[in-house]
Order: structure tokens, then sequence, then C-alpha cells
């Protein structure tokens, strides 16, 4: 089964993307995926610039290492101001300039996001999928899981609470889990 890392782009204790990461992390493992579950708190790094090529910290080679350690990826991508976060831009972005190549080459990316209005993060999530396929050469799966009314849908990390939503959570991660079964590497 492949190795599936698992993050969200918020670091707030009480996210619900976290809280959709931890569940997607969880359903991953019942379905034999060898999963990995991180946290961007833990690689603490400044805003990237051109100059950070020549001295990359530490914390972005260690994020790197686990991007190159694994085949799938489920990222939880909350949405500020119709928009992905910063923190996930600059953590992919140190991640990417931490090692030669396409940071996501070969790899398979499903993506989820929840928010408390009614798309459910989706406007971040087109745009985070794009410069995931354009910028670092990712296969993204079709397949978005969208949580809507998140004070509502995702109460704790037990489960989506609305059935539909949780149902669409559960294609999504089948799908990542038979595509990145298929990569080699």
């Amino acid at each position: 089964m492949p190795k599936i890392l698992v993050f969200s782009g918020s670091t707030r204790p009480a996210s619900y993307n976290r809280r959709l990461a931890a569940i997607a992390a969880r359903d991953l493992a019942v379905l034999g995926a060898e999963v990995t579950e991180i946290s961007l708190d833990d690689y603490p790094l400044p805003f990237v610039d051109e100059d950070g090529r020549k001295n990359v910290p530490d914390a972005a080679k260690a994020l790197r290492a686990e991007i190159d350690a694994h085949r799938g990826f489920f990222i939880a991508c909350p949405e500020y101001n119709a928009g992905y976060t910063p923190l996930l831009k600059n953590a992919i972005d140190w991640a990417s300039v931490a090692a030669a190549g396409p940071l996501f080459a070969g790899k398979v990316v499903a993506l989820g996001g929840a928010s408390t209005g009614m798309r459910g993060a989706y406007r971040a999530l087109t745009q985070f999928r794009s410069a995931l396929e354009l910028g670092y050469g990712a296969l993204v799966i079709p397949e978005m899981a969208s949580v809507p009314f998140a004070e509502k849908n995702l109460p704790d990390t037990s489960a989506i609470q609305d059935p539909a939503t949780a149902n669409f959570l559960a294609i999504t991660l089948k799908r990542l889990v038979a595509e990145a079964g298929l990569v080699r590497g």
C-alpha cells in the first residue's frame, strides 16, 4: 500500500481543516495506506524569497524529505479571502527549493477543504490545485472533498456529520489510495 502524507494548511489548534486532516488520516489508514500526519507547526519557516535559495532552513529540508518519502498526499486547504493560506504557500515554496527537481513530480495529491460558508473552501481548492499542477508537477485527482458549514459538519475529529459530504470524502480517499498505489518510486 502507498505511503501517504497528510497535513493541513492551518496551524490553528481549533482549525476545521486540522479536523478534516485528522479524519482523512484515520480513514486512509483504515483503507490500508501507510499514513504519516504532520503539522506545519513543526516546520517553522521565514517568508521565502530568492535569497533563501542560498540558505535553505533546516525545517524546509526536513519538510522536503517528508514529501520525498511519500507517494500520495492529502492536503486540507483552508480558504482565506477566496484563496489558499500564505502558510501553505510558503511551506510548499520552501520545500520546492530545498532540493532539485519538481516538488510533486510523480506524486498524487488529493485535496480537501472546510469552511463555515456554503462553498466549503472550494475557491481555495481550485486555486491550490492549479498551483500544485502547474507549479509543482503534481497529479491532483479530480475529486476535491469540500466541507461546507464546517461548524456543523466538523464539530470534532470523529466524523463529518453530513452523510453526502462524508461519502464524498470517502470517494476522494479511495481514489487517492488507488492512484498513489500505481505510482512507483
